[in-house]
């Protein structure tokens, strides 16, 4: 009878860990589609930085126009001479300075800034509010991050998604 017991039990044990399996339940698909949420969060970036620029814009009193890319620009002493191009190596003067204030350029304490169009590693918005110049014609413009650098900054005086704030006049196309 003791054999018997011990079967009984080692029957009646193993039928209650069969009851207490756990059942492995399959988890609910969820699709994420992560180019849309990319896509949202730039736009919402974007859309903050269009509010903080038109701020800006109000701040300085400025009337700007906007190019395809998102350069905003105002051009002054409006005359007829030749516009700069690709390629030319052209000298302007002023201030770049960060929506904070920083300035990032003064040729008051930086000296002439000389450079190539679209040959050169300087801010994109540069090269494209100094395309629309003419020698001798100043420009207040606000470049967006994306034409100046971009989600990362430059890694030294420029935080990532920043704008910045131009008053430059093109004194020499070379």
């Amino acid at each position: 009878m003791g054999r018997l017991i011990k079967i009984s039990i080692f029957i009646l044990l193993i039928g209650m860990s069969a009851c207490h399996k756990k059942q492995i339940v399959p988890l609910p698909t969820q699709t994420v589609n992560y180019e849309e949420e990319k896509i949202a969060v730039n736009q919402e970036i974007a859309r903050r930085e269009l509010a903080d620029i038109n701020l800006i814009a109000q701040r300085y009193g400025w009337n700007l126009t906007k190019t395809e890319s998102g350069l905003l620009y105002m051009i002054e002493n409006k005359n007829d001479s030749p516009r700069a191009q690709k390629g030319n190596r052209v000298q302007i003067k002023g201030t770049i300075t960060l929506a904070d204030g920083s300035v990032f350029y003064d040729s008051k304490t930086d000296g002439i800034k000389e450079f190539i169009i679209d040959g050169s590693e300087d801010i994109v918005g540069l090269h494209e509010l100094v395309k629309l110049m003419g020698v001798g014609e100043k420009a207040n413009a606000i470049i967006p991050s994306f034409l100046a650098y971009g989600i990362s900054g430059d890694g030294l005086e420029v935080p990532a998604l920043s704008s910045m704030i131009c008053e430059i006049e093109l004194i020499k196309i070379l």
